[in-house]
């Protein structure tokens, strides 16, 4: 009984397991092999073997060096931004505040636009000719000149962020509900007899019970951080001067504009080494709090 147990539950996993082997494993393997190699990306036959090379050239180049300095601040102030936004929106609405189920949909409606439709959107409010500028310059003639607010290297990165917090506020939002829906009431009963203020509660009750919700969620923002790439390439396909650039837009840029494909793949490992790497430390950290 217990081998037709076995043979049954391998019969039901099988099909999730070629899935996971067919589109997730080999394609990782593949870019991990392609990393060691400089091809164009069009005949197989032409493929050569380049050993450690790319990953040299990795060290000694100077926009891969600039990339990676954006896309951690992308992934830095945006995993920051996006937990306290979403554990205040959750919070506000687990307390029931005026119109609080209107707060939630409007909170939720940006996460259900494509990436590329929230930077188009973004592109019409906030681009030289777009509404933001528009007003400033044509109906309250505040300014003569647009706000570079996608062409001013300074400031252009920082849009970017913006848009991505407002688009996935909304995520964070429904997992810290979800956790607060969980949480003991009698323990929030008990701190506020003992005389424990609003503040009190949150950071000693709420807090240290919300703490696996926050790991869970910080390896979640720290992934979809270092492989941003729909906004940037969209908003400002890594200008102006680069300074959006990211490690995704300019992989893209040496696959497809430069047929670089063993260089690009190289980039992609390094993308999936730091995503790797910094869910596994956060993972760590989180275990050594606890």
């Amino acid at each position: 009984m217990p081998q037709r147990r076995g043979g049954a539950g391998a019969i039901f996993i099988a099909p999730a397991a070629a899935f996971f082997a067919v589109f997730l494993l080999f394609p990782i393997l593949a870019v991990i092999l392609l990393a060691f190699t400089s091809w164009n990306g069009f005949n197989i036959d032409q493929i050569g073997w380049h050993g450690v090379g790319n990953f040299r050239e990795l060290g000694s180049d100077s926009v891969v060096r600039s990339a990676l300095g954006h896309t951690v601040i992308f992934v830095a102030v945006s995993t920051v931004a996006l937990n306290v936004f979403g554990l205040l929106l959750a919070m506000l609405i687990h307390t029931r505040v005026q119109a609080h189920d209107f707060l939630r949909v409007a909170m939720f409606l940006p996460l259900g636009l494509a990436p590329v439709v929230t930077a188009i959107l973004w592109q019409q409010i906030l681009g030289p000719y777009g509404m933001v500028n528009t007003l400033l310059i044509q109906d309250l003639h505040a300014r003569d000149t647009p706000i570079g607010f996608l062409g001013d290297p300074k400031v252009a990165l920082w849009t970017v962020i913006t848009a991505a917090v407002w688009q996935y506020s909304g995520y964070n939002m429904l997992l810290y509900y979800a956790g607060l829906q969980s949480l003991p009431t009698e323990r929030l009963e008990a701190a506020a007899i003992d005389g424990a203020g609003a503040w009190a509660r949150f950071r000693y009750v709420t807090l240290p019970y919300l703490r696996p919700v926050v790991a869970v969620i910080v390896v979640l923002n720290l992934i979809g951080g270092w492989k941003v790439f729909e906004l940037v390439y969209v908003m400002t396909s890594g200008g102006p001067d680069r300074s959006t650039e990211v490690l995704s837009t300019y992989l893209y840029q040496q696959a497809f504009s430069f047929n670089a494909v063993g260089y690009a793949s190289s980039i992609a490992v390094a993308i999936i080494a730091l995503a790797t790497i910094s869910a596994l430390l956060r993972g760590r950290l989180a275990g050594e709090a606890g």
